[in-house]
């Protein structure tokens, strides 16, 4: 299991406020990096001054009350205490991101073939922030990327082992999010963005990934149940996401 670093050990600042106003129960985790560039420090004593180096962008030049993620996770197999469980983001990019979803970062980068390793002991660490979360932070199992929630690369990478499950504590396909995705009224979450971008990208669908589920995506779930044998009722629920991610 990762190592934990608690605030105390990596030296945070005191945040100037703390809200509780949050509801994870209805969102999950979302999964960030840190930048289109190599970032990820070669030696491990270098990481808690990287990780005090973000708390001090955050406050200083965002103007925000703290580090803006729940833990930080890098290459070295250790998890970082960051606002940390019961404690709304800011992370996210969106006011519902914010409300409804934790974030974990990875201290890494990068983007295509030019991406910092992603070593196993960054894996074990992002699941184990991810396990905190759930466990001790009332998370809903959804685990997204920042970019389900906002116009961003992020997390690079990364965001393949979100759709394949690696970076889910239980291992095995991506969870199903606890939502099912219906028409009239149309599901808003960001686990749709990231059904529809699985869809397109595993399935040869070209929907829009707007984390809205539209008409469009209502007639491409449909024929993915009719192709797969399933029941055809245009409801992503738990069979149709487990063939989705399968």
């Amino acid at each position: 299991m990762a190592t934990f670093v608690t605030r105390a050990q990596w030296g945070a600042r005191t945040p100037t406020s703390v809200s509780g106003t949050i509801t994870p129960d209805q969102g999950g985790v979302v999964v960030h990096h840190i930048d289109a560039v190599k970032v990820a420090e070669t030696d491990h004593r270098d990481c808690a001054a990287q990780v005090r180096g973000i708390q001090n962008y955050h406050m200083d030049s965002n103007g925000w009350s703290d580090i803006a993620y729940s833990h930080l996770a890098c290459v070295h197999g250790y998890l970082f205490q960051g606002r940390g469980e019961n404690v709304r983001t800011a992370a996210q990019g969106t006011t519902q991101g914010n409300d409804d979803w934790y974030a974990v970062c990875a201290l890494t980068g990068g983007t295509g073939n030019d991406y910092d390793v992603v070593t196993a002991g960054l894996i074990d660490a992002l699941r184990y922030g991810i396990a905190r979360l759930r466990t001790s932070g009332g998370a809903a199992q959804a685990i997204t990327g920042h970019r389900d929630h906002h116009a961003t690369g992020c997390p690079g990478n990364l965001y393949t082992r979100v759709l394949s499950g690696e970076v889910n504590p239980g291992g095995g396909p991506l969870p199903y999010p606890g939502v099912s995705f219906r028409q009239s009224p149309a599901t808003v979450h960001a686990s749709v963005a990231t059904w529809q971008y699985r869809m397109n990208s595993a399935h040869g669908y070209s929907l829009a990934v707007d984390g809205q589920y539209g008409p469009g995506s209502d007639s491409a779930c449909r024929g993915f149940q009719a192709d797969r044998g399933l029941a055809v009722d245009g409801v992503v629920g738990p069979a149709t996401w487990g063939a989705t991610f399968a």
